[in-house]
């Protein structure tokens, strides 16, 4: 038995209101398990809205949160054949530099935030060695969700060269790896962004930024940048209030990929449109890898094949006791790349 401390919440809320830091007992070990020592903490807008409630409320409390996070194995409990297998190139021996796969942790449960987790071996997965923690905790989340809608979309290092790819959002940890990762297959790169100030960091690694905050403009600003051809993929976290100017920016049989919806669920656009433009719709979550096994080992080997390449944006790092106002800011959406928490 070990005691950890961990951040948890009782009721959905903002978080700080609902946080609260709270001891919690740790049991050795099973078989196909292993204690981590947490040092670095990814946080992502899932983390947020699941505090606040929002499109998967927590079903038991109190609840822990988090599923990204970087650490070290510190006990093992032997292991199993049976249940999900660990993924490709797993280094699984205490003292070993792990990070976590999110579509394997139980966040209520268990999380990431806090000092010491009990995890399955097979929610564990190497972490590049240049890099640093910080860097390690922003790296796996954003390559699944990234690699995995570009693949579902055909979008791949055979694939990309030549084509226009629309990163809406581009300015958050996950839209800058969507960038990175698509200018090192050959593509050409359109960012956006609601805030100007954040025009000039994009700049550094965008081919091309739009700032704007409705469907009109950011329509007129993919049209001009590709002389009305608009862009063969579009990666969008927006949701409804870019959803009809989607439709309009996107080329004549192209591919449009949700992973997020942050501005709503329900979006207004026009069949007609999407049929005589030969529009592919699709819908995305980090979950698609877990269920194929396949898929998600050909995931891990791009994160570490490409490492330098994909290495993250941290934008900004908070204390472990700075957590609510890590989740606050992330809300506010005025970061450019990734907030971490650091233990």
């Amino acid at each position: 038995m070990m005691k950890s401390n961990s951040w948890q919440f009782d009721a959905h809320g903002t978080p700080g209101k609902a946080l609260c830091w709270r001891e919690q007992d740790l049991t050795e070990p099973g078989p196909g398990q292993a204690w981590v020592k947490i040092h670095a903490i990814g946080i992502n807008r899932s983390d947020l809205n699941y505090v606040l409630g929002q499109h998967f409320p927590a079903k038991m409390f109190p609840s822990c949160l988090g599923a990204e996070a970087v650490g070290e194995i510190i006990a093992l409990g032997p292991s199993v054949n049976s249940g999900p297998e660990p993924v490709s190139r797993s280094n699984l021996e205490v003292g070993a530099r792990v990070g976590t796969l999110s579509g394997r942790i139980d966040k209520a449960a268990m999380g990431v935030y806090r000092d010491v987790g009990l995890y399955d071996q097979a929610a564990l997965a190497p972490v590049p060695d240049t890099y640093t923690d910080e860097e390690g905790a922003a790296f796996w989340t954003a390559v699944l969700t990234m690699g995995g809608a570009m693949e579902m979309a055909g979008f791949t290092a055979d694939t990309a060269a030549g084509k226009r790819v629309l990163v809406t959002a581009g300015g958050g940890g996950m839209g800058l790896m969507a960038i990175k990762l698509a200018r090192h297959w050959g593509a050409t790169t359109i960012a956006t962004t609601r805030n100007a100030e954040k025009a000039d960091g994009l700049n550094k690694w965008a081919d091309h930024v739009i700032v704007c905050n409705d469907s009109a403009s950011l329509v007129d600003g993919v049209h001009k940048i590709t002389n009305g051809q608009g862009a063969d993929l579009v990666l969008d976290p927006v949701g409804a209030v870019f959803y009809p100017g989607l439709l309009k920016a996107v080329a004549q049989g192209g591919d449009i990929v949700s992973y997020e919806c942050i501005t709503g669920t329900q979006a207004n656009i026009s069949i007609m449109d999407m049929m005589m433009k030969d529009v592919s719709f699709h819908g995305y979550t980090t979950f698609r890898p877990f269920k194929n096994p396949m898929l998600l080992n050909r995931l891990i080997d791009l994160g570490l094949d490409n490492a330098q390449a994909l290495r993250p944006v941290i934008s900004q790092v908070f204390n472990l006791s700075e957590a609510p106002q890590a989740l606050e800011m992330l809300g506010r959406s005025e970061h450019l790349g990734k907030i971490v928490i650091k233990t």
